[in-house]
C-alpha cells in the first residue's frame, strides 16, 4: 500500500474520530434539558450545525453514541476509583478523595449516565456495555477487599458480594443524586459515600 493511501486513510479516520467526539459532546449538551428518549438525529445535527448525512458517517444510530460515551465515562470513573483501589498505605483515608473524584464525574456527566439507564431498556448493546463496565469495577473492588482481608485490615466473609453491593449502591446513589436531580451538595454526597464504605469495610 502506498504511503499516500495510508495517509489519506489516517486523515479520514481522524476526521471521523473528531466528528464522533463532537457529536458525543453535543448529545451531552442537549441532555441537559431533555431525556435521551426525546432526542432525534435531526435535533442533534441542528445543534452541531452539520448536515444529517454527517451523522451516518460517524455513527449507525443514536445508541452508538452512548456506547462511545460509556467508554469515555468509564475511563474517568476508573481514574477516580484508582485513588482508593491503588492505595496500599491508607485504605481508609483514601476513601474520601476517591468518593470526591467519583462525584465530580457524576456531576459532570450525570445526564449522560442517566441516558445509559434510559436506553438500556430498548438497546441491549447499551445495557450490556454498561453492565460490563460496572462488572469491571466490581472485579477490581473484590480484589482490593480480598487484599485487605489478607492483610488483616478488615474481616469480611464475602468479598465479592460486598463489592457488588457497594459498587451498585454507589452507582444508584450517584445516578439519583446527579442524573435525575436535584443534586446533593458535593460535600454531603462524599461524606455519605465515605461513611457507607468505611463502616461496611472497616467496622
Amino acid at each position: 500500500m502506498r504511503p499516500s493511501t495510508v495517509g489519506r486513510r489516517s486523515q479520514a479516520q481522524q476526521r471521523r474520530n473528531d466528528r464522533q467526539e463532537l457529536l458525543l459532546a453535543t448529545v451531552e449538551q442537549l441532555l441537559t434539558d431533555r431525556s435521551f428518549r426525546d432526542l432525534t438525529v435531526a435535533d442533534l445535527m441542528a445543534e452541531a450545525e452539520l448536515p444529517r448525512t454527517a451523522f451516518y458517517r460517524a455513527f449507525p444510530d443514536l445508541e452508538s453514541i452512548l456506547l462511545l460515551g460509556i467508554d469515555r465515562v468509564s475511563e474517568e470513573l476508573g481514574a477516580a476509583t484508582a485513588i482508593w483501589l491503588n492505595d496500599t498505605t491508607d485504605p481508609i483515608g483514601s476513601l474520601q478523595p476517591s468518593a470526591a473524584a467519583l462525584i465530580e464525574v457524576y456531576r459532570s456527566h450525570g445526564r449522560l449516565l442517566l441516558a445509559f439507564a434510559e436506553a438500556a431498556a430498548s438497546a441491549p448493546a447499551v445495557e450490556l456495555a454498561w453492565q460490563a463496565s460496572v462488572a469491571g469495577f466490581i472485579d477490581l473492588a473484590t480484589v482490593r477487599i480480598e487484599e485487605l482481608v489478607a492483610g488483616h485490615h478488615t474481616a469480611l466473609d464475602h468479598p465479592r458480594a460486598t463489592a457488588t453491593a457497594l459498587v451498585w449502591m454507589t452507582e444508584r446513589f450517584l445516578l439519583e443524586s446527579y442524573g435525575r436531580g436535584p443534586a446533593l451538595p458535593d460535600a454531603t454526597a462524599a461524606e455519605v459515600l465515605e461513611l457507607v464504605w468505611r463502616r461496611t469495610l472497616f467496622a
